[in-house]
C-alpha cells in the first residue's frame, strides 16, 4: 500500500469531515484496512451519499492510489499520467470545480512525493500543481498535510502609452485652418480644370484612413477584471443558459447570462 499511516489517517480525517463521521470510530482502522474499505466504512456510518453518482470513478482513483509506488522514479512516471489526466480537469470527477472524495484520496496518497519534488521537476507538472495547490487550500485537512508554496507567474501588464498634448491654442489652430481652407478655396478656383484632375487623381490615390484601420489596437486600453461568483441561478426561459451575479469590486453586483449550465451547477459556480 503506497499511503504511509500517517497519511491514511489524514485522509480518514477528511473524509469523516466532508461525510460528516466521526473519526475516531476509523482512525485506528487505518492501519489494518485498504482505502476502499475505510471509504466504505465512512459512507455507511453518513447520510450523506454523494459519491453514488460516481462510484465508477471513484473506484478508479482509489485504485490509482493503492497501487502509487513508493520508489521515487517510479512515482515521478504516476505523477506525469496524474498531470495529464488534469489537462481539461479542475478536480479528478465531473466537469465542475467541486472537490469530491477522490481528490482527498489522491491528494493524500501522492502528498509527500510532491513535497520531495524539486522545483524544476514541479514546473514540468504544470496541471497537477495547479490541482494541488486547489485542493490544499479547498479542502480541511487541518495540520495533517505541509502546505506547498507554489511559485506563480506574475502578470506584469504593459505600461500605457501617453501621448504627448499641444500646447497650440485651439482657438488659434481653428483660425489658421479656417484661414488655410479659404486660401487653398481661392487657389482651386483659378485652377479649374487642373484642380478637377488633381481631385481624380486624388481619389485613386490610397487614402489615409485604411491606414489608420490598419494601426495595431493597444491592448492596455482593455479593462479585465477576475470576479467572484456570489450567486447563480437557472435562467427562467432557457435550460442551457445559468444567470450569475459577479463582484468585480464595485458597488453593485454586475449580472450575466452565461452558457455554463451544461458545465456548472450554480452551486459548484457559487463564491461562499
Amino acid at each position: 500500500m503506497a499511503a504511509s499511516l500517517g497519511a491514511k489517517q489524514a485522509m480518514v480525517s477528511a473524509l469523516c469531515k466532508r461525510f460528516s463521521s466521526d473519526p475516531a470510530a476509523f482512525l485506528s482502522k487505518a492501519g489494518e484496512h485498504d482505502i476502499k474499505s475505510l471509504l466504505s466504512d465512512i459512507l455507511k456510518s453518513s447520510t450523506n451519499k454523494a459519491s453514488a453518482d460516481h462510484h465508477e470513478e471513484v473506484t478508479k482513483w482509489i485504485e490509482f492510489a493503492e497501487s502509487f509506488p513508493v520508489n521515487t522514479e517510479s512515482s515521478i512516471d504516476a505523477l506525469n499520467k496524474l498531470n495529464e489526466e488534469l489537462v481539461t480537469k479542475s478536480v479528478l470527477l465531473g466537469n465542475g470545480v467541486t472537490p469530491s472524495e477522490a481528490d482527498i484520496i489522491v491528494f493524500s496518497t501522492i502528498h509527500s512525493s510532491v513535497v520531495g519534488l524539486s522545483n524544476t521537476d514541479r514546473q514540468k507538472l504544470p496541471h497537477l500543481m495547479r490541482w494541488f495547490d486547489y485542493i490544499q487550500h479547498k479542502e480541511d485537512f487541518g495540520e495533517s498535510f505541509e502546505k506547498i508554496t507554489l511559485e506563480k507567474a506574475v502578470f506584469a501588464p504593459p505600461e500605457p502609452k501617453i501621448v504627448a498634448k499641444s500646447d497650440e491654442d485651439p482657438k488659434t489652430k481653428k483660425t489658421a485652418d479656417k484661414s488655410e481652407a479659404d486660401s487653398n478655396t481661392k487657389k482651386s478656383d483659378k485652377k479649374g480644370k487642373v484642380a478637377g484632375q488633381a481631385n481624380q487623381e486624388s481619389k485613386k490615390a490610397p487614402g489615409k484612413e485604411p491606414a489608420e484601420k490598419d494601426k495595431e489596437i493597444d491592448v492596455s486600453l482593455l479593462n479585465i477584471r477576475v470576479g467572484l461568483i456570489r450567486k447563480a441561478w437557472k435562467h427562467p426561459s432557457a435550460d442551457s443558459l445559468l444567470v450569475e451575479e459577479i463582484d468585480v469590486g464595485e458597488a453593485k453586483l454586475r449580472q450575466v447570462v452565461s452558457g455554463l449550465a451544461k458545465y456548472c451547477s450554480p452551486d459548484e459556480l457559487t463564491v461562499l
